[in-house]
C-alpha cells in the first residue's frame, strides 16, 4: 500500500507517520499493494483537519474530519474510511452472490 502524507501549515513528524501506519495496518490491511492512500493534515487556529483518500481498483473512498486534536481527527477519518470500505466489500459480495444465483437459475431452465 502506498501512503502519502501531506501537511498544510504543519510539519509531518515521524510520530504522525508512525501513528498513521500503525492504524492503517489494523484498519485498511485488506486493500493490498496496489492501493494508494493520501492523507492531508491541516492546522488552522483551533481546528485540526484530516482528509483521507483511498484509491483501490475500481473504488475510491474519501472522507474529511475536523476536531480540536489532530490525532483524534486522523482516527475518526480512518474509521469513516474503514466503514466505507466495509460497505463497498459487502455490496460487492452481495452482487457476486446475486449474479451466481441468476446464472444457476438460467442454467437450470
Amino acid at each position: 500500500m502506498k501512503l502519502t502524507v501531506t501537511g498544510r501549515n504543519l510539519e509531518i513528524t515521524e510520530a504522525i507517520k508512525s501513528h498513521l501506519e500503525n492504524k492503517m495496518k489494523t484498519t485498511i490491511q485488506e486493500l493490498g499493494e496496489k492501493a494508494s492512500v493520501h492523507v492531508a493534515l491541516q492546522v488552522e487556529k483551533h481546528r485540526r483537519l484530516a482528509e483521507i483518500t483511498v484509491q483501490a481498483k475500481g473504488f475510491t473512498a474519501h472522507t474529511k474530519e475536523e476536531t480540536k486534536d489532530l490525532y483524534s481527527a486522523m482516527d475518526n477519518a480512518l474509521n469513516k474510511v474503514e466503514q466505507q470500505l466495509r460497505k463497498h466489500n459487502e455490496r460487492a459480495k452481495d452482487l457476486r452472490i446475486k449474479q451466481g444465483t441468476e446464472e444457476k437459475n438460467r442454467l437450470t431452465e
